[in-house]
């Protein structure tokens, strides 16, 4: 059997685009303003916000309500990493029957025999990514959904033995990222493989993030017309990033003021909306997938209002990068 392993250490690291904004406009109450049950300003028929008999002039902080607009200021940051990638590359002849995506017990074996490399790391990382790929024989949608298929496989395999799913991954890239010519036998089945990429440490990689409130109307999913611009300005800025990338993962984050599962649901829906607007783009969003994190994951304080500001956030990871 042929494996590879390759250790990773030290890789350099951009943090591509932090967005700063002017926090005092991002409130999680809005006083003064008349709300519904879930938190929203209720509007009138003219769309303009209806104040509360406490209404006063220095309460207009809300973007979107008495002529209150954003003001986003971009600041672009450079570091360098700390944390630690490790990939393990197993051919797909060694874990599947010709044209199935069911793992044989020879291939469970297969990655067993990895455990030694991997279950430190499993336990610690922030992510796993399963990368299943083809060689270039046969239709591109039928050669990108097995690989798909065997990478969740895979990591139905790992959940079933005690990995933690909430850190797995699945990524299917069909015949795009070949590792040898298509041309011979022999290239073929080195094309034809799973990648096991273990991601040390989030914070350490590139990311471009984005204050919710850059993005979104107060409590809404719907990308605005503005967060699609700023979107878009800083995809184009990190086009070769972002194709470099071995996984890009869209991740929704809010404060922890209100019910945890619609800060859950509230997260995913971003996200998601996110992706589907770099979808309608034309990227090439196969190696692209999205998780809500609610409010698990704090980056400042949720007890003041800009730290709150600060955790209500989408976040486009560009992770395995090493070039």
């Amino acid at each position: 059997m042929n494996y590879q392993y390759v250790l990773k250490t030290g890789a350099s690291v951009v943090l591509m685009s932090a967005l700063t904004l002017n926090v005092s406009q991002a409130r999680d109450n809005a006083p003064g303003y008349l709300e519904d049950s879930w938190g929203n300003i209720v509007t009138s028929g003219a769309g303009e916000c209806i104040h509360t008999g406490q209404w006063k002039q220095e309460m207009s902080t809300v973007v979107g309500c008495d002529g209150v607009v954003l003001n986003a200021q971009v600041k672009t940051l450079k570091g360098t990493g700390t944390g630690q990638l490790i990939e393990v590359t197993i051919p797909t002849t060694t874990m599947f029957a010709f044209d199935s995506a069911n793992l044989t017990e020879e291939g469970k074996a297969s990655i067993e025999s990895h455990r030694d490399v991997l279950t430190p790391e499993l336990a610690k990382a922030y992510a796993i990514i399963i990368i299943g790929h083809t060689d270039s024989q046969g239709d591109a949608q039928y050669n990108q959904r097995l690989s798909l298929k065997r990478s969740e496989s895979v990591r139905d395999y790992l959940v079933e033995t005690g990995a933690n799913p909430e850190k797995l991954r699945v990524v299917g890239r069909g015949a795009s990222e070949p590792i040898a010519s298509n041309e011979t036998k022999e290239g073929r089945a080195k094309n034809r493989r799973v990648e096991v990429v273990v991601v040390g440490e989030v914070r350490a990689l590139d990311a471009m993030l984005f204050p919710s409130v850059a993005l979104f109307e107060r409590r809404s999913a719907e990308l605005t017309d503005a967060g699609k611009a700023l979107i878009e300005k800083y995809r184009m800025q990190a086009q070769a990033q972002m194709r470099s990338a071995r996984y890009i993962e869209i991740v929704g984050h809010t404060d922890d003021v209100g019910d945890d599962a619609y800060n859950q649901d509230l997260s995913e829906q971003r996200a998601m909306n996110v992706f589907k607007y770099l979808a309608e783009t034309g990227m090439d969003v196969s190696n692209v997938t999205i998780k809500g994190m609610g409010e698990k994951m704090p980056i400042a304080s949720n007890q003041t209002d800009e730290g709150r500001a600060e955790n209500r956030r989408v976040e486009i990871l560009l992770l395995g990068r090493d070039r």
